[in-house]
């Protein structure tokens, strides 16, 4: 059994899917702020009477939320290297959908767009065309899932041990520095 996370948006999804992508259980819920409590309760409840072997972990990628990018990342690696498999990715992008057009936001109103089979882009206005995706303005969101990891199994995951997984990134993360250095000994 294959379990996946996707936490790059403000839906938190687990996901138990067998080798041949078959989706045995899903769940997801809104986790805007908690999206490590909200994967672990979710999958605590998806395991519940159930007895599997775990073959990998895998996680969303990215964009998105910088930490929740970072918290589906960091247990998939973590889960993997306690159960001595190895855990692999792909981007929201592929999670929302292959075949159409997806626009994921980006931070201060601007969308990075996805046209099928191109480079993302950055972008500040919706496309015009026919899309999914979600952020402001989106009439009908569509989340990336964990779920949709199991069509992505037979077009070749890459399966990597667990310290070599790592989110990408589109765009350098908008961390602050603080304006006066920490010292030893001033508090």
């Amino acid at each position: 059994m294959i379990v996946a996370f996707s936490t790059s948006s403000p839906i938190a999804s687990v996901a138990l899917i067998t080798s041949s992508g078959e989706v045995v259980a899903a769940a997801q819920r809104e986790a805007r702020m908690n999206a490590s409590g909200a994967c672990l309760a979710l999958l605590e409840a998806l395991i519940f009477g159930r007895q599997f072997e775990v073959e990998g972990y895998l996680a969303d990628l990215g964009p998105g939320s910088f930490t929740g990018v970072r918290v589906g990342v960091t247990l998939a690696k973590t889960m993997a290297f306690a159960h001595g498999v190895q855990c692999g990715g792909a981007p929201a992008f592929d999670l929302i959908s292959t075949k159409d057009l997806v626009v994921v936001p980006n931070k201060k109103g601007e969308f990075f767009w996805r046209p099928v089979g191109e480079a993302p882009a950055i972008h500040t206005e919706l496309p015009g065309e026919s899309f999914v995706g979600y952020g402001t303005g989106v009439e009908e969101p569509r989340y990336p899932l964990a779920a949709n990891f199991a069509p992505l199994l037979a077009s070749g995951i890459q399966w990597l041990q667990p310290e070599a997984l790592l989110p990408r990134y589109l765009v350098e993360p908008s961390i602050s520095t603080p304006n006066k250095p920490f010292r030893e000994g001033h508090g």
